[in-house]
Order: structure tokens, then C-alpha cells, then sequence
């Protein structure tokens, strides 16, 4: 085990049925923008958060797409600045999330995003206004990282971009906003949180605070994803899950993901996967050859979770996304053979492929590719 690690995450997490009726306790200032996708703002879900804020000046933003564009976070950020937002609460998936975080930065930075990111030569300065991320998905982790991840429609490439002002101030978890997840976002999040959990874990970065938090994570999930995705109103497995999804993104925030990620990209933007589906659907391809580098740990790994080996821990995970109804072969999600070497070259661009516990090369991924086609 490595003896020399760091650890690091200045969010203060809180964690209670209901808390997000209560965030105005965690606000000292008085201009509040609350980004949040369209359904949350329509059903208002994101009324029912601004109008708990008492003395507060409460402005919405709802644009929110999947997959976030640099464009939506410009337009959100016109809106912050027109209000002088002091705090933008972040609220719902990981798009909602990820667009806050910047949104709160550029609330006194000017420009746009493409000033800051992919390719624009400004850095970012420190951020004045308080940011409160609320999930209401049981798998994003963005609530307790500083990574934001952006499409740039222009290039059309999606990118991460990790900066120290995007660790939010407060992580406010309210499993009460999972109740009504509709069944397939209850599996494709919870399929992304033991991506976060299990990428973490077989990291080449890791470290062991993070393998003690990922296999505790990866246990949570398998125990009461099926539950959350049959019985959606049994609150014990939705509190599991989101305390899961949480606890995953705590592992990764500090280590990055690897393959799976890095090969979601151009499955989102180019084939509309969404994200949990885009990572889950190669997570047992992965599973097969992390023993390459990481025998000793996945070993472990198996042991711990009860399966007999990484192959049968492989076959497991694909009849748990079977049971799900999630795609388990790319040709599902429209790839055709023709797309896996475009798919490769995308995903060997991403730096954290090579955080891998495997060779990681243009005839290995192109292997794994079409392994699962």
C-alpha cells in the first residue's frame, strides 16, 4: 500500500431527508440564481427551494441540457451577473451541477467560457460568490468534486476542466428528491455512481482512503440498485443510493476516472448516449482486463463483493444492466464497427485513459471496442 497521499475537499456535506427546504440557513448572501434543468423548474421542485429562502432575491436559470454546452453556461451567466448573484445553487444532475460551478465563477469574471476553457488563455479568479450544488439524481458525484464537464459545440469535443474554485462551499443531500427518478435514470446514474466508485478504486492514482470509501460505494450499490429500480418509493434504497453516489464521488474527486469515462465522451456526443449509459455500457469490458495491472487489488475487490472472479464479476454486472434494461453492446447505441477506430482516437486524447489499470493503446481500446460492439 502507498504511504504517501493527499486528501483533499474543503465541501461541507450535509446529508438529511428534506434538508434542501432548509439551504437558505447555509446562505449569508442575498441574490440567489438557482440553475436547474427544465423539469425541475417546470414541476417546481425549484420554486418550492427559492421560495423555502426567506429574504432572498431568487432568480432561475433552466436552460440546462444534457451533456452542458458552453453556450448554456454564457447564457446562465448573463443572468448571474444581472442579478450580482452572491450565491448560485446548483440543482439537479450532473449538467445542472456542472454549469453552476462555473456560472458562479464568472459571476465576477467577464468574458465566456471559452476565455477559461478549451483553449482560452484567461484563468480564473478566485470565486466571490458562494456555490451550493443539490443533486437530484443518485449518481452525478459532481456535488463533491472541482471538475466541470463542458461540450464546446464549435469543435465538437467534450472536455473536463478541473479547477479549485469549482469545490463547492455546500453539498446539500435530500434523498426525498430521488423518490420520483423514473426507473431507467434510477439505473444509468446508478450505474455512473459504480463507474465513479470502481475507477477510483483500480486508479493508478489511488490511494487508500479512497479504496476504503469505493468499495464501501460499490457494496451500496449492489445492494439496493435493483430496489431503487423496482420499488422507486423504497426510501431506505433511494437513501442508500444517493449516500452511495455520494460517497463514490468522494473517491473519485480525488483520483479522476480512467477508461470508462474517457471513452463516454464521444459516446455521448456523437451517439446521444446519456452519460450513465455511455460509461456503464463498457464497465464490464474494463472489469475483464484491469486485473492486467491491478491484480493484487481486484482480487481484493472480488473477494470483498463475493464473486468468484473478475470474469464472473464481469458476467454479473452485464446481467445487472440486463435486468435494468440498459444496453450492454454498443451496436445498441447506434455504433457500427466503422465508428471504433473515430471512438478510440477520441478516447486516447483524454488524458485519464492512461489512469487505467491496462495498456491502454490504439489496438488495445480498439479491441475492447469491438469485443462489445
Amino acid at each position: 500500500m502507498d504511504n504517501q497521499f493527499e486528501f483533499f475537499m474543503p465541501t461541507k456535506i450535509c446529508f438529511e431527508a428534506g434538508i434542501s427546504k432548509k439551504v437558505d440557513k447555509y446562505i449569508s448572501g442575498k441574490n440567489v440564481l438557482i440553475i436547474s434543468d427544465p423539469f425541475l423548474y417546470q414541476s417546481g421542485v425549484a420554486k418550492q427551494i427559492g421560495d423555502s429562502m426567506s429574504g432572498k432575491n431568487v432568480a432561475y436559470f433552466s436552460d440546462v441540457e444534457p451533456n452542458p454546452s458552453c453556450e448554456s453556461v454564457d447564457k446562465a451567466a448573463e443572468v448571474a451577473r444581472a442579478i450580482n448573484a452572491d450565491c448560485v445553487i446548483g440543482l439537479g444532475g450532473g449538467s445542472a451541477l456542472d454549469i453552476s460551478k462555473i456560472v458562479s465563477c464568472l459571476v465576477t469574471n467577464e468574458g465566456s467560457i471559452y476565455d477559461y476553457y478549451s483553449g482560452g488563455s484567461r484563468t480564473l479568479s478566485k470565486r466571490q460568490a458562494t456555490l451550493v450544488c443539490i443533486p437530484t439524481t443518485a449518481g452525478t458525484g459532481s456535488e463533491v468534486t472541482n471538475v466541470g464537464v463542458y461540450t464546446n459545440k464549435k469543435a465538437g469535443i467534450k472536455m473536463p476542466m478541473v479547477n479549485n474554485e469549482f469545490w463547492p462551499d455546500y453539498s446539500i443531500i435530500d434523498c426525498e428528491l430521488t423518490y420520483t427518478l423514473p426507473a431507467p435514470v434510477t439505473a444509468s446514474t446508478g450505474m455512473d455512481a459504480f463507474c465513479h466508485a470502481i475507477e477510483a478504486y483500480w486508479n493508478k492514482a489511488s490511494q487508500p482512503i479512497c479504496d476504503m470509501l469505493a468499495i464501501g460505494a460499490m457494496k451500496l450499490i449492489l445492494d439496493n440498485i435493483k430496489t431503487a429500480y423496482s420499488e422507486p418509493t423504497n426510501k431506505e434504497a433511494r437513501a442508500a443510493m444517493i449516500k452511495a453516489s455520494l460517497i463514490a464521488g468522494i473517491a473519485f474527486s480525488q483520483t479522476r476516472t480512467t477508461g470508462i469515462h474517457a471513452l463516454s465522451f464521444p459516446l455521448t456526443t456523437e451517439f446521444g448516449a446519456n452519460h450513465g449509459t455511455a460509461c456503464s455500457i463498457t464497465l464490464p469490458a474494463f472489469i475483464k482486463i484491469s486485473g492486467q495491472q491491478a491484480e493484487t487489488k481486484m482480487k481484493a475487490l472480488t473477494d470483498y463483493l463475493g464473486f468468484e472472479s473478475l470474469e464472473k464479476f464481469s458476467e454479473e454486472i452485464e446481467e445487472l444492466m440486463k435486468s435494468m434494461n440498459m444496453p450492454v453492446r454498443l451496436h445498441q447505441i447506434g455504433v457500427k464497427e466503422t465508428d471504433l477506430e473515430h471512438i478510440t482516437e477520441i478516447g486516447l486524447g483524454a488524458a485519464i485513459i492512461q489512469l487505467t489499470p491496462a495498456v491502454m493503446n490504439n489496438e488495445t481500446v480498439y479491441q475492447l471496442l469491438k469485443s462489445i460492439l
